[in-house]
Order: structure tokens, then C-alpha cells, then sequence
């Protein structure tokens, strides 16, 4: 039995995005070949079919075209957020925001970086941000920016 056939050998990249680099267009897949070949589980690749990605259900067993899946994952694949200098990026909102008030705090963490911390002015949550310790004056332009001394570590 080879490494690919042995399900206690062959690994999955769970946790990880799919990869759609190994998908071929004029091939057609079943949901198990799909979920191998890009590295996800077969519900996960049922939930895409359930979601909108194109399959072939009139037949057993169901068969996806690989042109369909690499337009789907690529559409499914969002651009990264680039936040600008001012902005800090909040996770409960999933967009980059000015923290509220203007107002952020920077906990200096090494020599060289520290962590921008603000409250999102949409849900409240608090923002972090890691910027270099020599940005912060040109953060203080724009934001109240305050210096908060960082939490003594227990490892010292």
C-alpha cells in the first residue's frame, strides 16, 4: 500500500487554506479526489457544494469539474487588508479601523517593536497593531498616542 492509499500516513493540510494549485481544469474530481488533492477534508468540500460550488448531481457519485473548483477558490480567496499607518486592524469586525477617539496606547514590548493597542469606535473590542518603536512619532501626527510601560514577564 503506498503513502498516497494509506490514510494513517497521507496528512491533510487542516487548519490551513485549501490549495488550488494542484487542481487540473479539464479533469473531473469526486468529492474524495477533490478533498485529497487540495488538501481538505471531504465535508469541507460537500460544504462547498452546498455553498455554490458547481457539481454534476444527476450521477453517483457526484462529480465536480476542476475548472469550476479553481474559480471557486479563487473567488473564495480574499485580497489581504492592508491597514494604513493610522488604522489597526479589528478582529471582531474583520476590518482595518482608526481606533476610537483618535486615542491609542503603545506598550513597548523589545527594543525595536511594541504593540499599538486602541478600541474599535464600531463594536469595542479592543485593536492591536505591531508597529516599530521609531514610528511613533509619526503616528503622534495624527493620533494621541500614549507609552504604557509593558507588564513584567514571569520568566525573568
Amino acid at each position: 500500500m503506498s503513502a498516497q492509499e494509506n490514510p494513517a500516513v497521507r496528512t491533510l493540510n487542516r487548519g490551513r487554506e485549501a490549495s488550488p494549485r494542484r487542481v487540473k481544469i479539464h479533469r473531473c474530481y469526486t468529492i474524495d479526489e477533490l478533498a485529497r488533492v487540495v488538501g481538505a477534508a471531504k465535508g469541507t468540500v460537500r460544504r462547498w457544494i452546498k455553498s455554490g460550488l458547481p457539481a454534476l448531481r444527476d450521477q453517483k457519485p457526484m462529480l465536480v469539474l476542476g475548472e469550476d473548483v479553481l474559480h471557486f477558490l479563487f473567488a473564495r480567496k480574499r485580497s489581504r487588508m492592508k491597514c494604513k499607518p493610522d488604522e489597526c486592524y479589528c478582529v471582531k469586525c474583520r476590518a482595518p479601523r482608526r481606533p476610537a477617539g483618535d486615542m491609542a496606547e503603545f506598550v513597548r514590548l523589545t527594543d525595536t517593536t511594541g504593540n499599538l493597542r486602541g478600541i474599535c469606535p464600531d463594536c469595542g473590542s479592543l485593536m492591536h497593531k505591531r508597529i516599530r518603536c521609531d514610528a511613533i512619532e509619526l503616528l503622534r501626527a495624527v493620533l494621541d498616542v500614549t507609552i504604557a510601560q509593558a507588564v513584567p514577564s514571569l520568566k525573568k
